[in-house]
């Protein structure tokens, strides 16, 4: 009995081990799908560098990768949830999931990107259909996935196109008096053969039926239901009938017609709903298990309309949009308005919290609705260009150190600075208070400073480290010798205060620079403009107004330049009157911006790319760089050889050193 219990035990560890190895595999292939596609020797030069440190391909062959580039600090240590990442010309509309689960269709807001079917595991493209002009009002699959059927709102009639040949496979026109603009729903039958569409306008609400292959003779639908009563915006499909919701303040009622004439109106059910639910507000219906989710101020509520009983109550540090169920109502999730998805997860005692997922595309917009696969195995989102892909696996299918939760924090963007030798930098988070010291050739870590104030610039010395913080220069001595040192103000060497000190306004960019030969700091806020600094006195010396929110100083001082997000650049001559101590401003052309260029500028002529790629002074391909590691220009920092990738929702810079010209 006891072998046999053995041996179970080590088939299960088998099952487990073999599981985690798939999923490695899996992870690795959806992950850098994009680079080996494009190019197969970046196997071995990025994909197998830029794994992560506790992956099973990359302890398995790590020794056949053949890098061009050196990565001192940022390789992840495990997987993270996302699955793949991709950044399109323009931004892109709501995507939309087929029933089987295998494609993703998406449109551009723009008329000229068309429309794409994607793999839903890899967001390869796998057909894209001629544009079609005007904004989408409805964009669905058929039930067989084997149709895509997109109405525009101010076009004639639906579109749709066959997915496997991409050729327009009908043109179905509008009911007489149908507006595109009133169309809110749609829904296929079960045999795919007639769809609905739900119309509601001032004057009444319909749901209207048409074949799929309509009558040559009639533009007419084969039916029309009237519909009374505060209808949701949403109808379904349930076996060869057509369902929909009536709201009322205490109750929410499910009817039911039929996809044609045989079947007329019929309530199904009729459940309560919670004393403060609005029904005017934003809400979601899941209408199988009959559960109710809205929002009550901050908080998401979950309602089981059947039981009368609350599932979710959570109130998040964000204002809380976009909600949606996954078809089984297994997974709920909600976005924000900021980076942060929540997903959560069915249990004996209601929703709990399975996922906090941080958006790191790199784009400033608001998410869209998160979607769930029709299998609940992943979740989209997109915002602006952007289009990224969770798992929502559980944490026992993960390889070891995944975590099934992760740290909702704000983005807070770096601010780093290399040493003259470049044999170290120093790097922070923008309005944080540490500093961290990293050896640029162990990549161990040196130095750790608490410098008790939010930090808004620094500056790394051969042997000094000085750091700026809302009307304050504090210098600190870098170590000397192995070992990691921690500091606080109180081993600092010098502190100056600002003779006019003016508390920074938060910034999402460095609000202040110091000059190379550490004399001057140009410090820069939406209230007071630009501010030149002297650094030994704390005198101010000059100020201007200024649009832009990052400033940089050049020419050993002698030229100050700011550049806003928006990537409007200013620049000022530092001109000083010898016999007097005046200094003055004088605005220079911006058109060549500061010689040598700004720091996120490469001065020995490497290049990034828009889809990624680092290109060594011969053009040559050195490394992919994974979607979430891209972000603006300004988000980033050159030192000769080396480079650092500083994207607001990383844990930590990634500093790299390139190996090839």
């Amino acid at each position: 009995m006891r072998s046999i219990s053995f041996t179970n035990l080590l088939t299960m560890d088998q099952v487990s081990h073999t599981l985690g190895l798939v999923n490695d595999y899996f992870r690795f292939v959806t992950g850098f799908f994009e680079v080996i596609s494009t190019s197969a020797p970046h196997i071995y030069h990025s994909a197998l560098l830029l794994s992560p440190k506790t992956s099973s391909v990359r302890r398995l062959y790590e020794r056949y990768a053949h890098p061009l580039t050196r990565i001192v600090q940022g390789i992840p240590t495990s997987w993270d949830p996302i699955i793949a990442t991709t950044k399109w010309s323009h931004p892109i509309l709501r995507p939309v999931w087929s029933p089987c689960g295998r494609f993703i269709a998406i449109r551009g807001s723009t008329t000229g990107m068309g429309t794409h079917i994607l793999d839903a595991v890899t967001h390869k493209q796998l057909k894209l259909f001629a544009r079609q002009e005007g904004s989408t009002q409805l964009f669905t699959f058929s039930t067989g996935s084997r149709l895509l059927t997109w109405l525009g709102r101010d076009s004639l009639g639906f579109l749709s196109w066959d997915i496997r040949t991409g050729i327009l496979f009908s043109i179905i026109l509008l009911g007489e008096g149908r507006s595109p603009r009133d169309a809110r729903s749609i829904t296929y039958s079960g045999c795919g053969n007639m769809f609905g569409v739900l119309f509601k306008s001032r004057t009444d609400t319909v749901i209207d039926v048409y074949s799929v292959l309509p009558d040559e003779d009639s533009d007419e639908p084969i039916y029309s239901h009237t519909v009374e009563g505060p209808v949701t915006d949403t109808i379904w499909t349930h076996g060869e009938c057509i369902r929909f919701a009536t709201l009322e303040p205490r109750s929410v009622t499910v009817w039911e017609v039929g996809f044609t004439s045989e079947h007329p109106a019929a309530k199904v059910e009729s459940v309560q709903t919670p004393n403060d639910f609005d029904p005017w507000r934003e809400f979601v219906f899941l209408p199988t298990p009959f559960r109710l989710a809205f929002v009550l101020g901050r908080a998401v509520i979950v309602w089981d309309a059947q039981r009368s009983e609350v599932l979710l109550n959570f109130v998040g540090g964000r204002e809380p949009r976009k909600m949606t169920f996954s078809p089984n109502g297994r997974f709920f999730a909600c976005g924000t308005d900021g980076p942060e998805v929540y997903l959560w997860k069915e249990s004996p005692t209601g929703y709990i919290l399975h996922l906090t997922l941080i958006s790191n595309s790199g784009h400033h917009s608001r998410p869209r609705e998160p979607l769930i696969s029709p299998d609940g195995q992943s979740i989209i989102v997109s915002h602006g260009p952007v289009l990224q892909s969770w798992s929502t696996a559980d944490s026992s299918v993960l390889p070891s150190g995944v975590h099934p939760t992760q740290t909702s924090r704000p983005p807070q963007r770096f601010i780093l600075g290399f040493s003259p030798d470049e044999s170290l930098a120093a790097t922070g988070r923008l309005a944080n208070d540490t500093v961290t010291v990293l050896d640029l050739k162990s990549g161990a870590l040196r130095l750790v400073i608490d410098a008790g104030m939010k930090i808004r610039g620094l500056r790394v010395a051969e042997n000094t480290i000085v750091v700026v913080g809302d009307g304050t220069i504090v210098t600190w001595p870098l170590p000397l010798g192995d070992g990691v040192l921690n500091l606080t103000v109180n081993e600092s060497v010098r502190k100056i205060t600002f003779d006019h000190p003016t508390p920074l306004e938060f910034s999402p960019t460095p609000a202040a620079s110091i000059s190379p030969d550490f004399n001057q700091i140009a410090v820069v806020d939406a209230a007071a403009g630009l501010r030149i600094y002297d650094v030994s006195t704390g005198k101010r010396l000059a100020g201007v107004e200024s649009r832009g929110d990052m400033p940089w100083l050049a020419l050993e001082g002698h030229e100050v330049w700011c550049c806003s997000t928006a990537g409007k650049w200013e620049g000022w001559a530092i001109v000083k009157y010898r016999g007097f101590d005046v200094t003055k401003l004088e605005r220079l052309d911006p058109a060549g911006g500061p010689p040598g260029g700004f720091p996120w500028q490469s001065p020995r002529g490497y290049k990034i790319t828009g889809d990624g790629w680092i290109l060594g002074t011969s053009g040559k391909q050195l490394l992919w760089l994974p979607p979430h590691w891209r972000s603006g220009e300004t988000d980033m920092a050159w030192s000769g050889r080396f480079l650092a990738l500083l994207h607001p929702e990383l844990p930590e810079a990634v500093v790299m050193e390139l190996l090839q010209e």
